[in-house]
């Protein structure tokens, strides 16, 4: 490993990159701007979507909202005037309208535990153990006489948009009915802001909207989080290498940034390796730190193939093969017609792909391009079409879907022949995590 610029001696003990889950407040970085949209958002008292991926910050960023008084004084809120509730809607084993009730009202009451005059109506509620909407309409009530409002964190709000055993569709139209009309009727609204996340945008999940009906989730402003900037890696970090004397960080950047993609979660794991190498020497050559980066996000890079459509997989096939050129065959060089043109009629998915932070867009001279995000990801997609089946090639129905004319289609077939022919090259890893070898 090339340690030769950096300081050896009195190496700190505590690895600065955090993995395995949403980071604490005091290791939260960037996402100024999505701070901001949610403190503006509850200093109106409404409600705030945020959709994300795994891995890009959905939990950590609620976190640092309920837990950090800073970026509240710095936008002129007062922290103290917040009761603030943190739930975690998955933990509601199963899902029911009571069972979230229940849990957001006994949360409150260790919240409000010093507020005497609260208390007694937060015990009558829970003890009634209905919460219909006129106890709720009261306690937000009693919350604004006390010069406070509830604001309401909730994480993973995609587990209230599913029925279940125990809660039916119509069950759960009520639910999200009064949830709305609880946010956004009455002058107990101004007691109530509510920033909820979810993977995928609520209007795509839910119970079917009824026609001559109101959208029961149209009182949210939707915000989806987007992939770290190079300008925010950068500041990062500068501030982890002032302060864990890790000059060479700072030279790995834009690798880090190419296997990443700027997901949050992605650069945390190469960060947590890269460092542990450094710092232990448990991992000496570029092999292994691919094999293992791989390894630590499989589930990551899973979930975004699996929770793709059969449309969107076509595409990232697509999108894969038409930039596998010099990687297969170094002495040949493959190329594809019109590749924009055919992108370019995809927008929809591309968008939602976009979204779902697989893939990255470039706008350049009014010409637009997709890329994907993450390498490691463009090489998972390479990775599940040469286990296809032992065939490497794009099925009769991804064809029809991609518009390909007849030429583009015999290129198609010669650049997934030679992958299959060369795969053994094309699997390796090590080719897709681009300089990082000179680390080692």
């Amino acid at each position: 490993m090339n340690t030769e610029n950096a300081p050896i001696p009195n190496r700190p003990q505590i690895n600065p990159f955090y993995v395995g889950g949403a980071v604490s407040p005091d290791k939260f970085s960037g996402r100024r701007s999505d701070i901001n949209t949610a403190l503006d958002v509850i200093r109106n008292r409404l409600c705030l979507a945020i959709q994300g991926s795994s891995g890009m910050g959905k939990s950590s960023l609620l976190q640092y909202i309920a837990s950090s008084q800073e970026p509240w004084k710095n936008r002129g809120l007062d922290y103290s005037q917040a009761l603030i509730v943190f739930i975690n809607c998955w933990e509601i084993t199963p899902f029911t309208a009571i069972g979230f009730w229940e849990l957001v009202l006994s949360s409150l009451q260790q919240k409000a535990k010093d507020n005497l005059a609260l208390q007694p109506v937060l015990e009558q509620t829970l003890g009634a153990g209905t919460y219909n909407i006129h106890q709720l309409r009261f306690l937000l009530s009693e919350i604004g006489k006390s010069k406070k409002f509830l604001l309401l964190l909730l994480d993973d709000f995609d587990a209230a948009l599913y029925p279940n055993a125990s809660y039916t569709e119509d069950e759960m139209r009520s639910f999200l009915s009064n949830f709305r009309s609880l946010a956004t009727h009455g002058e107990e609204k101004d007691y109530l802001s509510v920033i909820v996340t979810s993977p995928k945008r609520l209007s795509e999940m839910g119970p079917k909207i009824e026609q001559g009906t109101s959208p029961w989730n149209n009182h949210y402003t939707y915000r989806y989080l987007k992939l770290f900037r190079d300008e925010e890696v950068s500041r990062w970090f500068q501030d982890l290498a002032q302060k864990f004397s890790i000059g060479w960080l700072l030279n790995l950047q834009a690798e880090i940034q190419k296997i990443s993609g700027g997901n949050p979660a992605l650069i945390q794991n190469a960060g947590f390796l890269l460092y542990r190498a450094w710092q232990d020497k448990d991992i000496k050559t570029v092999l292994d730190f691919a094999i293992e980066f791989e390894r630590a996000n499989r589930p990551y890079f899973r979930a975004a193939w699996n929770q793709s459509t059969d449309d969107e997989k076509s595409l990232l096939k697509f999108l894969a093969l038409s930039r596998l050129e010099g990687r297969v065959n170094r002495k040949r060089k493959y190329t594809l017609d019109n590749v924009d043109t055919i992108l370019s009629q995809k927008d929809r998915e591309l968008r939602e792909l976009e979204e779902r932070s697989i893939l990255r867009r470039y706008d350049n001279d009014e010409k637009i391009s997709y890329e994907f995000a993450s390498s490691i990801m463009e090489w998972w997609v390479v990775k599940e079409l040469e286990n296809s089946q032992n065939q490497p090639e794009l099925a009769e129905r991804e064809l029809i879907f991609l518009n390909l004319s007849s030429k583009q289609v015999e290129q198609m077939k010669t650049i997934t022949k030679q992958v299959w022919q060369y795969k053994d090259t094309a699997q390796s890893v090590i080719g897709w995590v681009g300089k990082l070898g000179g680390f080692f």
